[in-house]
Protein backbone atom coordinates (compact mmCIF):
# COMPACT_ATOMS: atom_id res chain seq x y z
CA UNK A 1 0.00 0.00 0.00
CA UNK A 2 0.97 3.58 -0.60
CA UNK A 3 1.43 5.43 2.52
CA UNK A 4 -0.91 8.54 2.33
CA UNK A 5 1.46 11.12 3.01
CA UNK A 6 2.87 9.90 -0.86
CA UNK A 7 -0.19 9.91 -2.84
CA UNK A 8 -0.16 14.16 -3.15
CA UNK A 9 3.57 13.35 -4.47
CA UNK A 10 2.78 10.39 -6.35
CA UNK A 11 -0.23 11.89 -8.38
CA UNK A 12 1.55 14.16 -10.80
CA UNK A 13 4.06 11.27 -11.44
CA UNK A 14 1.12 8.71 -12.17
CA UNK A 15 -1.26 11.35 -14.06
CA UNK A 16 0.61 11.41 -17.40
CA UNK A 17 0.51 7.73 -17.44
CA UNK A 18 -3.28 7.38 -16.54
CA UNK A 19 -4.78 10.10 -18.67
CA UNK A 20 -4.49 8.62 -21.94
CA UNK A 21 -6.31 5.57 -20.84
CA UNK A 22 -9.32 7.46 -18.96
CA UNK A 23 -9.76 9.84 -21.09
CA UNK A 24 -11.25 7.58 -24.28
CA UNK A 25 -13.72 6.05 -22.03
CA UNK A 26 -14.63 9.83 -20.60
CA UNK A 27 -15.46 11.23 -24.50
CA UNK A 28 -17.03 7.66 -25.48
CA UNK A 29 -20.18 8.28 -22.05
CA UNK A 30 -19.99 12.22 -22.75
CA UNK A 31 -20.36 11.38 -26.82
CA UNK A 32 -23.27 9.10 -26.10
CA UNK A 33 -25.20 11.25 -23.45
CA UNK A 34 -25.39 14.12 -25.83
CA UNK A 35 -26.30 11.38 -29.08
CA UNK A 36 -29.09 10.79 -26.89
CA UNK A 37 -30.34 14.11 -26.03
CA UNK A 38 -30.20 15.07 -29.96
CA UNK A 39 -32.14 11.65 -31.02
CA UNK A 40 -34.58 12.01 -28.42
CA UNK A 41 -35.65 15.48 -28.14
CA UNK A 42 -36.23 16.49 -31.72
CA UNK A 43 -37.99 12.72 -32.92
CA UNK A 44 -40.83 13.69 -29.96
CA UNK A 45 -40.98 17.17 -32.01
CA UNK A 46 -40.93 16.74 -35.09
CA UNK A 47 -43.77 13.47 -34.88
CA UNK A 48 -46.92 14.33 -37.41
CA UNK A 49 -50.49 13.76 -35.85
CA UNK A 50 -51.72 10.52 -37.09
CA UNK A 51 -55.41 12.34 -37.54
CA UNK A 52 -53.93 15.39 -39.40
CA UNK A 53 -52.05 12.98 -41.46
CA UNK A 54 -55.08 10.95 -42.42
CA UNK A 55 -56.53 14.50 -43.14
CA UNK A 56 -53.98 15.60 -45.42
CA UNK A 57 -53.72 12.40 -47.09
CA UNK A 58 -57.16 12.98 -48.37
CA UNK A 59 -56.67 16.35 -49.63
CA UNK A 60 -53.85 14.83 -51.50
CA UNK A 61 -56.19 12.26 -52.76
CA UNK A 62 -58.64 14.86 -54.33
CA UNK A 63 -56.57 16.83 -56.19
CA UNK A 64 -54.37 13.34 -57.62
CA UNK A 65 -56.82 11.06 -58.50
CA UNK A 66 -53.68 8.33 -59.16
CA UNK A 67 -50.67 7.62 -58.42
CA UNK A 68 -50.20 7.70 -62.30
CA UNK A 69 -52.18 10.61 -64.20
CA UNK A 70 -51.94 13.29 -66.58
CA UNK A 71 -53.65 16.69 -67.07
CA UNK A 72 -53.79 20.26 -69.23
CA UNK A 73 -53.24 23.32 -67.51
CA UNK A 74 -53.00 26.74 -68.28
CA UNK A 75 -50.48 29.72 -66.35
CA UNK A 76 -51.45 32.79 -66.67
CA UNK A 77 -49.97 36.26 -64.70
CA UNK A 78 -50.18 39.46 -65.33
CA UNK A 79 -48.05 39.44 -68.77
CA UNK A 80 -47.95 35.79 -70.00
CA UNK A 81 -49.88 32.56 -70.95
CA UNK A 82 -48.72 29.19 -70.74
CA UNK A 83 -50.29 25.42 -71.85
CA UNK A 84 -48.62 22.93 -70.26
CA UNK A 85 -49.32 19.24 -70.32
CA UNK A 86 -48.24 17.41 -66.80
CA UNK A 87 -47.46 13.88 -66.81
CA UNK A 88 -47.05 12.89 -62.87
CA UNK A 89 -45.91 9.51 -62.10
CA UNK A 90 -45.85 8.98 -57.76
CA UNK A 91 -44.49 11.74 -55.83
CA UNK A 92 -40.98 12.08 -57.41
CA UNK A 93 -41.36 12.03 -61.18
CA UNK A 94 -42.89 14.53 -63.38
CA UNK A 95 -42.54 15.89 -67.12
CA UNK A 96 -43.84 19.37 -68.08
CA UNK A 97 -44.33 20.01 -71.80
CA UNK A 98 -44.84 23.30 -73.11
CA UNK A 99 -47.46 23.43 -75.82
CA UNK A 100 -47.94 27.44 -75.80
CA UNK A 101 -46.80 30.19 -76.84
CA UNK A 102 -45.31 28.36 -79.65
CA UNK A 103 -41.97 30.41 -79.28
CA UNK A 104 -41.42 27.89 -76.09
CA UNK A 105 -42.35 24.47 -77.78
CA UNK A 106 -39.44 22.50 -76.59
CA UNK A 107 -38.82 24.26 -73.16
CA UNK A 108 -39.88 21.21 -71.02
CA UNK A 109 -39.19 20.89 -67.54
CA UNK A 110 -38.60 17.31 -65.34
CA UNK A 111 -38.75 16.78 -62.15
CA UNK A 112 -36.56 13.55 -60.14
CA UNK A 113 -36.74 13.34 -56.90
CA UNK A 114 -36.75 16.67 -55.60
CA UNK A 115 -34.07 17.82 -58.28
CA UNK A 116 -35.75 19.91 -60.83
CA UNK A 117 -34.17 20.84 -65.10
CA UNK A 118 -35.63 22.81 -67.55
CA UNK A 119 -34.21 21.90 -71.27
CA UNK A 120 -33.04 25.11 -72.99
CA UNK A 121 -33.98 24.49 -76.84
CA UNK A 122 -31.20 27.44 -77.92
CA UNK A 123 -28.85 25.88 -75.95
CA UNK A 124 -29.43 22.55 -76.62
CA UNK A 125 -28.73 21.37 -72.94
CA UNK A 126 -30.38 21.27 -69.50
CA UNK A 127 -30.49 23.36 -66.62
CA UNK A 128 -30.80 22.41 -63.33
CA UNK A 129 -33.26 24.76 -61.02
CA UNK A 130 -34.76 24.53 -57.62
CA UNK A 131 -38.48 23.34 -56.93
CA UNK A 132 -38.85 27.13 -55.13
CA UNK A 133 -37.80 28.95 -58.34
CA UNK A 134 -40.45 31.29 -59.98
CA UNK A 135 -41.71 29.22 -63.60
CA UNK A 136 -44.45 32.16 -64.33
CA UNK A 137 -45.72 34.96 -62.21
CA UNK A 138 -46.43 34.25 -58.48
CA UNK A 139 -46.11 30.24 -59.72
CA UNK A 140 -42.73 28.21 -58.66
CA UNK A 141 -41.86 25.49 -60.24
CA UNK A 142 -42.79 22.73 -57.37
CA UNK A 143 -46.26 24.47 -57.97
CA UNK A 144 -47.34 22.40 -60.65
CA UNK A 145 -43.79 19.47 -60.49
CA UNK A 146 -44.85 18.51 -56.56
CA UNK A 147 -48.28 18.32 -56.21
CA UNK A 148 -48.90 16.14 -53.25
CA UNK A 149 -48.06 17.16 -49.44
CA UNK A 150 -48.14 14.00 -47.63
CA UNK A 151 -44.48 12.02 -46.91
CA UNK A 152 -42.92 15.72 -47.32
CA UNK A 153 -44.37 17.14 -44.38
CA UNK A 154 -44.99 16.34 -41.07
CA UNK A 155 -48.88 17.77 -40.22
CA UNK A 156 -50.66 19.22 -36.81
CA UNK A 157 -54.04 20.21 -36.27
CA UNK A 158 -53.81 23.92 -35.72
CA UNK A 159 -57.38 24.29 -35.02
CA UNK A 160 -60.99 24.49 -36.40
CA UNK A 161 -62.72 27.64 -38.16
CA UNK A 162 -65.84 29.17 -39.03
CA UNK A 163 -69.32 28.17 -38.23
CA UNK A 164 -70.20 24.68 -36.55
CA UNK A 165 -66.48 24.05 -37.22
CA UNK A 166 -66.85 24.13 -41.08
CA UNK A 167 -63.04 24.03 -42.17
CA UNK A 168 -59.85 22.64 -39.93
CA UNK A 169 -56.65 24.55 -39.79
CA UNK A 170 -53.45 22.24 -40.52
CA UNK A 171 -49.84 23.24 -39.79
CA UNK A 172 -47.31 21.49 -42.58
CA UNK A 173 -43.52 21.38 -41.61
CA UNK A 174 -41.29 20.32 -44.43
CA UNK A 175 -38.78 17.13 -43.53
CA UNK A 176 -37.23 16.82 -46.48
CA UNK A 177 -34.33 19.52 -48.06
CA UNK A 178 -35.28 21.60 -51.31
CA UNK A 179 -38.91 21.49 -50.89
CA UNK A 180 -41.11 23.95 -52.96
CA UNK A 181 -41.98 25.61 -49.13
CA UNK A 182 -40.47 25.21 -46.22
CA UNK A 183 -43.75 25.35 -43.91
CA UNK A 184 -47.78 25.55 -45.12
CA UNK A 185 -50.56 26.48 -43.11
CA UNK A 186 -53.63 24.60 -44.97
CA UNK A 187 -57.20 25.33 -44.39
CA UNK A 188 -59.74 21.92 -45.50
CA UNK A 189 -62.96 21.44 -45.45
CA UNK A 190 -63.78 19.53 -41.99
CA UNK A 191 -66.52 17.07 -43.31
CA UNK A 192 -64.73 15.89 -46.81
CA UNK A 193 -61.09 17.68 -46.25
CA UNK A 194 -61.33 19.64 -49.33
CA UNK A 195 -58.30 22.06 -49.37
CA UNK A 196 -59.78 25.42 -49.02
CA UNK A 197 -56.97 27.87 -49.10
CA UNK A 198 -52.96 27.98 -47.70
CA UNK A 199 -50.08 29.93 -46.50
CA UNK A 200 -46.84 29.38 -48.02
CA UNK A 201 -44.47 30.31 -44.99
CA UNK A 202 -40.99 31.11 -44.77
CA UNK A 203 -38.32 28.67 -42.22
CA UNK A 204 -39.74 30.70 -39.85
CA UNK A 205 -43.27 29.42 -40.10
CA UNK A 206 -44.25 33.19 -39.61
CA UNK A 207 -43.87 35.24 -42.40
CA UNK A 208 -46.07 34.36 -45.34
CA UNK A 209 -44.25 34.49 -48.74
CA UNK A 210 -47.80 33.72 -51.05
CA UNK A 211 -51.29 32.92 -50.25
CA UNK A 212 -52.95 30.33 -52.86
CA UNK A 213 -57.08 29.36 -53.18
CA UNK A 214 -58.43 26.20 -54.37
CA UNK A 215 -61.40 27.11 -56.30
CA UNK A 216 -64.14 25.97 -59.08
CA UNK A 217 -64.76 22.83 -57.74
CA UNK A 218 -65.83 20.55 -60.70
CA UNK A 219 -65.82 16.72 -61.49
CA UNK A 220 -62.84 15.91 -63.21
CA UNK A 221 -60.96 12.31 -63.35
CA UNK A 222 -64.07 10.82 -61.65
CA UNK A 223 -64.10 13.45 -58.58
CA UNK A 224 -64.98 16.63 -57.51
CA UNK A 225 -61.35 18.06 -57.58
CA UNK A 226 -60.54 21.99 -57.66
CA UNK A 227 -59.28 22.98 -60.89
CA UNK A 228 -57.98 26.78 -60.37
CA UNK A 229 -55.47 27.36 -57.85
CA UNK A 230 -55.06 31.08 -57.69
CA UNK A 231 -51.39 32.51 -56.13
CA UNK A 232 -51.13 35.56 -54.52
CA UNK A 233 -47.79 37.73 -53.29
CA UNK A 234 -48.40 40.04 -50.53
CA UNK A 235 -47.89 42.84 -53.33
CA UNK A 236 -51.46 42.07 -54.48
CA UNK A 237 -49.74 40.83 -57.99
CA UNK A 238 -51.55 37.26 -58.40
CA UNK A 239 -51.39 34.30 -61.13
CA UNK A 240 -53.52 31.01 -61.57
CA UNK A 241 -53.23 27.57 -62.52
CA UNK A 242 -56.25 26.33 -64.30
CA UNK A 243 -56.96 22.86 -65.09
CA UNK A 244 -58.52 22.14 -68.38
CA UNK A 245 -58.22 18.12 -68.61
CA UNK A 246 -57.28 15.39 -66.00
CA UNK A 247 -56.93 11.65 -67.04
CA UNK A 248 -55.45 8.68 -65.03
CA UNK A 249 -52.93 7.16 -67.75
CA UNK A 250 -49.97 4.78 -67.08
CA UNK A 251 -46.28 5.99 -67.69
CA UNK A 252 -42.94 3.46 -68.28
CA UNK A 253 -40.10 4.92 -66.19
CA UNK A 254 -37.89 5.54 -68.96
CA UNK A 255 -39.78 8.55 -70.00
CA UNK A 256 -39.19 10.22 -66.97
CA UNK A 257 -35.75 11.07 -67.96
CA UNK A 258 -33.88 13.87 -69.11
CA UNK A 259 -33.25 12.47 -72.79
CA UNK A 260 -37.38 12.15 -73.51
CA UNK A 261 -37.44 15.81 -72.19
CA UNK A 262 -35.66 17.09 -74.86
CA UNK A 263 -37.62 15.22 -77.11
CA UNK A 264 -41.11 15.21 -76.35
CA UNK A 265 -43.40 17.64 -77.84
Amino acid sequence: MIDRACRPVLWPVLWPVLWPVLWPTLWTSLWLSLCCVLVTTPAAAQSSDPKAEAILKKADAIRNPAESYKMRIRVESADSRQELEVWLKGTDKTLIITKAPAKDRGRNMLMLERDFYTYVPNLKRSLRLSLAQKMSGQVANGDIARTRWAGDYDVRIEGVEGKSAKETRLFLSGTKKNLTYDKIRLWVESTNAQPVRAEFLSLDGKTVLKTAAFESYKVIAGALRPTLLRIREPTGQESTISIDSMDVTAFEESQFTTTNMEKVR
